[in-house]
């Protein structure tokens, strides 16, 4: 093997008649020198490759085509914490793990759009939710526009990126509900006379999230339980609960409630705690977990037939949906909801046929214009 003067790397040709050549770059973790390998049909291809590898590396070029999915991944999220509020941040981490155990090592550049279809495919074949694919192609989406405005990448390969058709019809189906007038008038009557059962009905008749009714404080509700003021809401940050403020601006409201239905409220007041109307078992001050408040409202609907086993947030639902079918515009109804967005209300309501029937029905006309109609129709 040949050497060349000041660093230029050493060559040889191979018995199969390809130039090798070999310089070093640094040493590897363990101490050792670091050598980089080139091989062409000519010395003078290798010696044009080495030139390339050196002036890439000088201006960052090479780095860019050798960033790992994994590395600009773990750099991303970090650059993420200031975005969004720290219980999101904190819930991005499952995901996060999932798509760099998919993708970890293999370079951004060479990851395409048929490898995260591959992706999003598989995660529908090891019986996953769709709620986790949606969740996965956003990240994908988010990590490589982030890639992409630094040059990392020439273009976003999740942003066409295909949902299985199984998975889609999926989601239909599965989509948040409304409890209909049956199930809603069964709730209200069956639901136990305690703590847990008026506050899933304070729910069903406030639209409040199940979030926002863990933060609130005796005060936030009027003694006579006609107004809840809505002003926190409780986040699971690193599987604990912290207050934060609601979901968006608009979440910050004043919700009245109907005089029928006062006493409710008026007794999650009086039978909840001093500083939080629902706290910890272990200490007074504590927040109520979010995901203990699920199981306990399971249960209480796991004991009422008749009832479909919706999940909180479908309370929510009901609540925008019964407004809705009483001809309450949706202007006021998003008011009431805390959606910044009236389309957000829209997507909300679960249009019963009864209400669709009272909507057509206008086109029956007065009973004068039906007479004169069938007159005319006799002649």
């Amino acid at each position: 093997m040949g050497k060349n003067p000041n660093g230029a790397g050493s060559y040889r040709r191979l018995p199969s008649g390809t130039w090798l050549g070999q310089i070093m770059d640094g040493f590897t973790p363990d101490g050792k020198k670091n050598i980089v390998n080139f091989t062409a049909p000519t010395k003078a291809e290798v010696q044009d490759k080495i030139r390339r590898y050196k002036t890439e590396k000088e201006d960052g070029t090479l780095i860019r085509k050798s960033m790992s999915f994994s590395d600009w991944a773990d750099l991303w999220y970090k650059d993420y914490k200031g975005q969004v509020q720290p219980s999101t941040y904190s819930g991005y981490k499952y995901t996060l793990n999932l798509l760099k155990k998919s993708f970890g090592p293999r370079p951004l550049r060479d990851i395409k759009q048929m490898d995260i279809n591959s992706f999003l495919s598989s995660l529908h074949d090891q019986g996953l939710s769709h709620s986790l694919e949606t969740k996965c192609k956003a990240m994908l989406i988010q990590i490589f526009n982030a890639a992409e405005a630094n040059d990392l990448v020439l273009k976003n390969p999740a942003l066409h990126a295909k949902c299985s058709k199984d998975l889609q019809m999926q989601a239909d189906e599965n989509k948040k509900d409304a409890f209909t007038d049956e199930e809603f008038n069964l709730l209200m009557e069956e639901l136990p006379q305690d703590l847990l059962g008026n506050s899933i009905r304070t729910m069903l008749v406030s639209g409040l999230r199940s979030q926002e009714l863990l933060a609130l404080r005796p005060d936030d509700i009027e003694p006579d339980g006609s107004v809840i003021h809505v002003t926190k809401a409780v986040k699971m940050v690193d599987g604990k609960a912290v207050l934060g403020p609601p979901k968006s601006k608009r979440s910050r409201r004043d919700i009245p409630i109907p005089k029928s239905y006062q006493a409710y409220v008026q007794s999650i007041r009086e039978a909840g705690g001093k500083a939080f109307i629902w706290t910890s078992v272990r200490k007074e001050n504590l927040l109520f977990a979010v995901g203990s408040f699920r199981r306990q409202y399971d249960k209480a609907l796991d004991a009422i037939p008749g009832v479909r086993h919706l999940p909180p947030h479908c309370c929510r639902h009901t609540y925008i949906t019964r407004l809705q079918a009483k001809g309450v515009p949706l202007e006021f109804i998003a008011r009431l909801a805390g959606h910044s967005d009236i389309k957000t209300t829209d997507g909300y309501a679960h249009t019963s046929i009864d209400t669709l029937s009272n909507v057509v029905a206008v086109l029956d006309g007065s009973e004068e214009e039906k007479t004169e109609s069938a007159k005319g129709a006799s002649v």
